[in-house]
């Protein structure tokens, strides 16, 4: 049977937090597995047995093309996400050739990184249960929203929380989206909370 475990390596709290909220979203059933360092990433997979990593490149004990290959000696054929918010240094390290690899900075929008994500752990063999398009495959009269496995939840969206929901899959802050709807900030707040409220989910991730 298929691993459903994801090593998340992160030593940032916050960018740990958010990457596990995001594959949770996207994999209900992943055990998410968190190490803020290589030391501590070794002492997991020695009991545990990840069908995928999720790094950063910047860790207290490890940093740049070190990281990639001290995590290949674990295990050669591992796939493995590479992640950073310094794109130069994401850029110039070479993946693990023995197994898959992908690169994703910091900077992508929520767009690029779910798709990305999807793809690392679709082909990880992790089960996943949303895509990235979910939320364009909706009716087109502006009332419903589909919802994971591509199935209607009944979840009543008014056409403009649809637009807010739009452009907040495209990884646009407040400000921005009210300036793409003419609308102010509070407004865009006050769409949010109730799109929140109404698709049972605490954060914009």
């Amino acid at each position: 049977m298929p691993s459903n475990q994801i090593l998340v390596i992160e030593d940032h709290p916050l960018f740990a937090t958010g990457i596990k909220d995001l594959v949770e979203f996207v994999a209900t059933n992943a055990d998410i597995l968190c190490a803020s360092s290589i030391a501590h990433a070794k002492e997991l997979c020695t009991n545990n047995s990840p069908a995928l990593i999720i790094t950063d490149l910047r860790l207290p004990d490890c940093q740049g093309q070190e990281v990639i290959d001290t995590l290949a000696l674990i295990s050669a054929n591992l796939p493995m996400l590479i992640m950073s918010g310094d794109d130069a240094l994401l850029y110039s390290v070479i993946p693990n050739q023995h197994s898959p690899s992908w690169k994703l900075s910091k900077s992508e929008g929520f767009e690029q990184t779910s798709a990305v994500l999807l793809e690392a752990l679709t082909r990880a063999g992790v089960q996943v249960q949303w895509r990235p398009n979910a939320l364009s495959n909706r009716q087109t009269n502006g009332e419903h929203i589909t919802g994971r496995l591509g199935q209607n939840n009944g979840i009543q969206l008014t056409h403009k929380q649809q637009q807010v929901m739009h452009f907040l899959a495209s990884g646009l802050s407040n400000k921005e989206i009210a300036r793409k709807l003419d609308l102010s900030p509070e407004t865009i707040k006050t769409h949010l909370r109730e799109i929140f409220t109404r698709m049972n989910v605490k954060n914009r991730t």
